[in-house]
């Protein structure tokens, strides 16, 4: 019996000793600073700018301005479409050509598809610089897809019930991967206008105490069919 006690007080001692070589600088700070294991690895997004520098002709865009500023529009389209910023260098000797070349930009973007009122136009100082450009550009997010499996641990050793420091990695990764709009992650988007002429319906229907749902659609119903196998 008491070679027994011995035996094991042994071996508990050496799971501890195990236990403890585990702990120190190799751990993942990441899991050490968590609260929860939902902190590890949060969804994030990244905004970038993608612009075009275009050099200013009095004789309006060049072939392959059109053309860059159409493969622009084609990107803002696919981005998510927020907002298109045209900066026209101002010169007090002469910002003319710059504005001209600026609403050229303008109605190229127009005719590609992207809305008067998703376009904004401004001005920098560009005071002696005489080759200075039109700036053409938008902001899109890019979602951060986290790396998962660079380093590990002794999962074994939960004597502290520490966080492990890969714990909701993947999860975040496909999320951050399928995403159709990385923006969504930055932010959630602008709740539309409502529909005021459905609404006055609705409430006209109301006040004659009729049924404000829309009709039933017939087609929408369905039957268990009882055809024998």
């Amino acid at each position: 019996m008491l070679r027994s006690t011995v035996l094991a007080a042994t071996a508990l001692a050496s799971l501890l000793v195990a236990g403890c070589a585990h702990e120190g600088p190799g751990e993942n700070a990441r899991a050490k600073a968590a609260t929860t294991p939902s902190q590890l690895y949060k969804l994030q997004a990244e905004d970038q700018t993608d612009q075009i520098l275009l050099a200013v002709h009095t004789d309006g865009l060049s072939p392959a301005q059109d053309e860059a500023v159409r493969a622009l529009a084609d990107r803002w389209r696919d981005s998510g479409g927020r907002s298109i910023q045209i900066d026209a260098p101002q010169d007090p000797a002469d910002s003319t050509v710059a504005y001209r070349a600026a609403q050229t930009v303008r109605q190229r973007l127009i005719a590609a598809g992207v809305p008067a009122a998703a376009i904004e136009q401004h001005a920098y100082d560009a005071t002696g610089d005489a080759k200075a450009p039109l700036k053409v550009s938008f902001v899109h997010f890019q979602a951060d897809v986290p790396a998962c499996g660079q380093s590990w641990e002794n999962l074994t050793a939960t004597k502290n019930n520490a966080v492990q420091s890969n714990f909701g990695c993947a999860v975040t990764a496909n999320i951050a991967a399928m995403i159709a709009d990385p923006a969504d992650i930055a932010a959630p988007r602008q709740v539309g206008s409502a529909d005021a002429g459905r609404r006055v319906t609705v409430m006209q229907t109301y006040r004659k105490g009729e049924v404000t749902s829309a009709a039933a659609d017939s087609k929408a119903s369905g039957v268990i069919s009882n055809a024998i196998p």
